[in-house]
């Protein structure tokens, strides 16, 4: 623990040296300056994501500097159920915080505990053409905005270019394995492709394009349906992955394979946007391409789910807490993936790897926001046990036909309980 802390204080001591160093010319603090205060505030930012403790401090740091009047206080929330602590200590406790980090696909929990409040004071920054269209999605309820995107998950095809190059397909990916050879050249790759077939997150977009679930906004939980052709003839497909490759989905991890590829030892892989932060650190030169589809006439789809910061209403200092979430998602967002190793949701930063962040950016931007009203668990956990079913050995029509039913009951179930509540 002593370590661990001790590297993160040297990293934002090394960050504020390169940040000193830009001078005047750097400008990002201009909303803390703007900030008309009469006395000095503490803006508690709450997180229940300890990655982000260094970030959050360097923040408060930089903040500061730009207006001494306003103290950052992070404060990382080790609760079980992390919306009804904030609510409990906002509402009943007299202990709000004036901003808490929040995963998307918890965002109908948080605005029905009347815990959000509306992202509209600067939009000029928080739009599609700075985060794209599934971070605006995940961050609205309702029609309206309340979440800063800050960082972002979702799942896709990462390639080792010294040997490899981008495919469509998994056929594609079969015929590479199936004539591979090993030279003087490749002798360091031990293995052509391996990924974690358990993950419902990293396989959700095998037949994602074809499942639409809470509809354009991910809120509607009236609103699920399914492709039934489509969707058969990617299981189909995805039954026979285990005979094509023989992966024991039991048995292989998402780390293994982030592991291996980042040594250099695999061509392929699928990984998810938190695992490229072991890749960035090593020479490899990699590519990002979307989840392979299941043939030439399928698409994939991948999910994704985004944290951002959420200003609370009850807060007492609601510019200020504003200014401080444009800080932490938007402002100092460069410093986000060297110190919180997570995938900065802002899509216009210059990094080293350009090509692969914006491609990586593209998959997010068109992916499936993983659905955000209440009680939608089930149906991803059905989700997961289809394709496991079928990954096993299982009838692909009786795994389908279980998925669709829950699908079906779940739907009327909740048209039902929506209708009531508006009588």
């Amino acid at each position: 623990m002593k370590l661990r802390r001790f590297i993160s204080m040297m990293l934002i001591v090394t960050m504020l040296t390169v940040f000193a160093g830009c001078g005047n010319k750097d400008d990002r603090t201009q909303a803390a300056k703007k900030l008309n205060l009469s006395g000095p505030i503490t803006v508690n930012v709450w997180y229940n994501d300890s990655a982000y403790e260094s970030y959050l401090e360097f923040v408060a740091r930089q903040f500061k500097k730009s207006n001494e009047l306003v103290t950052i206080n992070p404060v990382y929330i080790e609760a079980d159920s992390y919306i009804n602590y904030i609510y409990d200590e906002s509402v009943r406790n007299n202990n709000a915080c004036d901003i808490y980090f929040l995963t998307s696909e918890e965002m109908e929990k948080a605005y029905l505990s009347g815990l959000t409040s509306e992202n509209d004071m600067y939009p000029e920054v928080y739009n599609e053409n700075v985060y794209g269209k599934a971070a605006m999605t995940a961050c609205s309820y309702g029609g309206k905005l309340y979440g800063y995107p800050v960082s972002f998950n979702t799942s896709f095809l990462v390639y080792n270019k010294k040997y490899a190059e981008a495919v469509d397909t998994i056929d594609q990916i079969r015929n590479i394995s199936d004539n591979y050879q090993i030279t003087d050249e490749n002798q360091d790759v031990s293995m052509v492709f391996e990924w974690d077939p358990d993950s419902m997150f990293l396989n959700y977009a095998a037949a994602g394009a074809y499942i639409n679930i809470g509809g354009v906004n991910a809120e509607n939980r009236a609103e699920v349906s399914l492709n039934e052709e489509k969707i058969k003839k990617v299981l189909t497909k995805y039954a026979q992955l285990k005979d094509a490759f023989g992966i024991d989905r039991n048995t292989v991890s998402l780390k293994e394979c982030a592991d291996l590829f980042s040594t250099g030892n695999m061509l392929y892989t699928v990984l998810d946007a938190d695992s490229l932060a072991e890749i960035n650190v090593t020479d490899v030169d990699y590519g990002i391409c979307e989840y392979p589809s299941m043939g030439d006439d399928l698409d994939s789809k991948a999910m994704s789910v985004t944290t951002m910061a959420v200003v609370n209403p009850y807060t007492k200092n609601v510019d200020a807490s504003k200014a401080v979430a444009r800080a932490i998602s938007y402002d100092y967002a460069d410093y986000l993936g060297s110190m919180a190793k997570k995938s900065c949701a802002r899509a216009d930063l210059k990094v080293k790897r350009a090509e692969s962040y914006q491609k990586l950016h593209q998959i997010y931007s068109d992916s499936v926001v993983k659905a955000k009203y209440i009680g939608v668990g089930e149906v991803y956990m059905r989700y997961e046990i289809m394709l496991h079913q079928v990954y096993d050995g299982g009838n692909v029509d009786t795994a389908y036909s279980t998925f669709a039913t829950t699908i079906e009951k779940t739907t009327k179930n909740n048209n039902e309980n929506s209708t009531q509540s508006t009588k």
